[in-house]
């Protein structure tokens, strides 16, 4: 992560508010919420404190059970980007309330409505997810703390985040009909949202290279000495080079 450069962190503020409007559309489209926000909605439906409250609650858990799956060396090459969980949280939390009440307005009654804003919901997400890799510069505490996990049992990212999400699915489900003896807050749009998501992220990203002019002005990209391109000329001509890299946040695999 290029922590050092203070272009990126304007891009990840940037990023976290997409991505709090992005989950805010999703939740008043009515047809349940984010994977990630499902608890925190579902909550929120009978406590006193909001969505957003909630958020910067659970997430600042995730950084307390982050710690038993790092070891000291993982959270002291880390403390940085652990650190940064603190404020990423506080921001991201309030900015999902601010944006909650700036959509009071949508309140689709036509289910081709709900489904319609629930799709521009999606894509508001995804660009926000996508800039948030492209900045590179600090979790959510969510992803974070799947990071941790996958770290230290040496499991898969995507397939940990998956699994983590449907947790809390499933968890707001038991919580939902537990309290409300109803399920309330997780419908078809919480589905939709996990599937269609990551997807989006993957098509996009690559046209989010416009950014490198914003983030690396005087062309530099920050890559550590000695590990610079090389040159096309030193492949042979008909030979294709294929990478694989993994983004944090996009739910899965990226080919380049």
């Amino acid at each position: 992560m290029d922590t050092r450069n203070p272009r990126a962190y304007i891009l990840f503020v940037i990023a976290l508010a997409i991505n709090a409007f992005g989950i805010a559309f999703i939740t008043r489209a009515l047809l349940g919420t984010s994977p990630i926000t499902s608890i925190t909605y579902v909550m929120s439906m009978f406590t006193s404190l909001t969505m957003g409250q909630w958020t910067i609650v659970l997430n600042l858990g995730f950084m307390v059970l982050e710690l038993p799956f790092m070891r000291k060396a993982d959270l002291k090459s880390d403390i940085v980007c652990y650190l940064l969980q603190i404020p990423t949280t506080l921001f991201f939390g309030s900015f999902i309330d601010v944006s909650m009440d700036a959509l009071s307005w949508l309140q689709p009654e036509m289910y081709v409505l709900k489904i319609a804003s629930l799709l521009s919901g999606c894509v508001i997400l995804a660009v926000g997810i996508a800039l948030e890799v492209k900045a590179n510069v600090a979790m959510a505490a969510g992803e974070y703390f799947v990071k941790a996990i996958a770290r230290r049992l040496r499991t898969d990212f995507g397939y940990t985040k998956l699994g983590f999400d449907s947790s809390l699915v499933a968890l707001s489900c038991i919580v939902s009909y537990a309290v409300m003896g109803t399920i309330q807050g997780v419908r078809e749009g919480t589905v939709v949202a996990a599937i269609v998501v990551g997807p989006i992220v993957h098509f996009i990203s690559p046209w989010f290279k416009v950014f490198d002019r914003f983030l690396y002005p005087s062309g530099k990209t920050g890559k550590p000495a000695g590990q610079a391109s090389l040159p096309v000329e030193n492949f042979l001509p008909g030979h294709r080079v294929i990478t694989i890299a993994r983004e944090f946040g996009s739910g899965g695999h990226l080919l380049f």
